[in-house]
């Protein structure tokens, strides 16, 4: 191609390409179209994240807890505990250092339901009689007697999704 001919070409490929310098009304509307359909699908899967991770923040909460009732136990001595009571809970030491008796507050209630709506305290095995983890001096989980024993509190959501916190008789706290 000679100069001129190159020269001309360029130039009906710039006066060809005048007046499309957007989109078209059709290109917007698909792309529209295509981000309301991601939303769409994407949104019960942001729900169901939101879900767990408050179900998950409610769990670490109440474990954290727990975990602080048995290190005042052992770094102060005597009987901690948390009494749970529907969907609350609190700190108490006992009155005594040997069994469970005319407990002080050391906390006020904690509501599990407004702090993470739609939670429950589904259920407390093994936790009389305050519904909840006793520590002795030595860190281990005891009843009311000051008898070794394990205790698992299950909290639930609204969609029925359950975590488990489980207190071994050693007094570790696990959430699996």
């Amino acid at each position: 191609m000679t100069r001129k001919c190159l020269e001309f070409h360029q130039a009906s490929q710039i006066s060809r390409n005048q007046g499309r310098d957007g989109f078209s009304v059709a290109e917007l509307v698909v792309v529209v179209a295509m981000l309301a359909v991601l939303a769409t699908v994407s949104l019960p899967i942001f729900a169901a994240t939101f879900k767990n991770a408050r179900l998950s923040g409610a769990v670490r909460q109440l474990a954290s807890d727990i975990r602080s009732a048995r290190s005042l136990a052992v770094s102060k001595g005597g009987l901690y505990g948390v009494h749970t009571l529907d969907n609350t809970y609190r700190m108490e030491k006992s009155a005594t250092d040997t069994t469970w008796s005319s407990p002080t507050n050391i906390t006020n209630w904690q509501d599990l339901s407004t702090q993470f709506i739609g939670l429950t305290i589904q259920s407390v095995g093994n936790g009389d009689p305050i519904g909840g983890p006793i520590f002795n001096a030595i860190g281990a989980c005891v009843d009311s007697a000051n008898i070794v024993r394990s205790v698992n509190i299950t909290l639930a959501d609204d969609s029925g999704a359950t975590k488990v916190i489980q207190v071994n008789p050693a007094g570790n706290v696990k959430m699996p």
